[in-house]
């Protein structure tokens, strides 16, 4: 079987954390081979190229795709960093993975789905908890309630961890570049948002560690086109305490689901719980590798088109705030030729 040739983009924390570790057993078992790394800083390619085997380092994608023949490549960037990467990959017939957020401007990023689909290639944008064979179940158990209602509760620490994710102006906030992952589960539970309203607790200037910029604290409500309506919480207060909570509720006629990785709970009773410890980023790359194997553009969970709408969820949610709270259509906003966080 011939290995999937695959290139990087990007080699930052979730590339060499999540991505690569996830990739290791394929390229040792020859089902893949890590072909090719590109990143702005050539001694950390060449520093992660020894680590994991690739075989050549770049600091120009260009001269990367140009030299290089590859099947797919991974792009992981800050999402106010993409510029050509994308496009020139679909346009040489290379399958794209994409880390989420995909960009802060929901103009660039509806222009990148059009190149996609033109292109026919297999995409996939960074949602892994669709992954979770937890979500998969849920997914299931809700296709038998009449879902009413959802809420998510994310509240964790305000220590800074990388510099473009603890700034507004760069990561859109703990909303775009965190709760993200949660409001896609969302839709893959219950399908498409088409409205929002945000309020957010405001950071002041000198208020809190340095150096982030961000929000308080958000408060989300959506409308989905199916009727259901949702609030999504999300504090980052917690400085000096280990405390933390992630909660996923979904509220149905008879039927409260409470959704985390390792176990779903109904009503107050388990009705499923992880037999072992599920890697996401290992069932998302194994998906990946095999959809681009088999140019097989349906195969993903969340393929770049598809996954707009979490994208103008979030983006939306900012431009409800930076507005007083008003109702976002998000058919109207994703339409939007270039709508950006400030």
């Amino acid at each position: 079987m011939k290995p999937v040739r695959l290139g990087f983009i990007g080699l930052g924390y979730i590339t060499v954390k999540a991505h690569l570790p996830a990739l290791q057993p394929l390229a040792e078992a020859g089902e893949v081979v890590l072909q090719a790394f590109c990143d702005v800083n050539e001694e950390t390619g060449k520093a992660q190229a020894d680590t994991f085997g690739a075989q050549a380092v770049y600091a120009d994608h260009h001269e990367m795709f140009v030299r290089e023949e590859l099947d797919a490549v991974y792009v992981c960037l800050p999402p106010t960093l993409h510029t050509d990467e994308i496009a020139t990959a679909v346009e040489g017939g290379v399958h794209v993975f994409v880390e989420k957020p995909q960009s802060l401007d929901i103009g660039q990023a509806a222009g990148f789905a059009r190149a996609i689909e033109r292109a026919g290639v297999v995409s996939q944008v960074g949602f892994m908890s669709r992954y979770y064979p937890s979500a998969e179940f849920t997914r299931q158990l809700l296709t038998d309630r009449i879902p009413r209602h959802a809420q998510l509760q994310m509240f964790y620490s305000g220590s800074h961890i990388r510099y473009w994710t603890s700034r507004y102006e760069l990561c859109g906030g703990s909303f775009v570049e965190n709760t993200v992952h949660l409001v896609d589960l969302l839709r893959y539970f219950l399908g498409d948002i088409d409205k929002v309203s945000a309020f957010y607790f405001e950071r002041q200037p000198e208020e809190g560690p340095e150096p982030i910029n961000m929000p308080h604290a958000y408060d989300v409500n959506y409308r989905f086109a199916s009727g259901v309506v949702a609030n999504a919480t999300t504090s980052r207060v917690l400085t000096n305490v280990k405390a933390s909570r992630r909660e996923v509720v979904i509220v149905s006629d008879d039927s409260l689901i409470e959704w985390s990785t390792g176990k779903v709970v109904e009503n107050g009773e388990t009705v499923w719980e992880a037999e072992g410890n599920d890697n996401a980023f290992v069932l998302q790359a194994h998906a990946f590798v095999e959809a681009v194997r088999a140019k097989d553009t349906k195969a993903m969970r969340s393929p770049y088109t598809g996954s707009l709408n979490s994208l103008a969820a979030v983006l939306g949610a900012n431009a409800s705030a930076e507005q007083g709270g008003r109702v976002i259509d998000l058919g109207d906003f994703a339409a939007s030729d270039s709508v950006r966080a400030s």
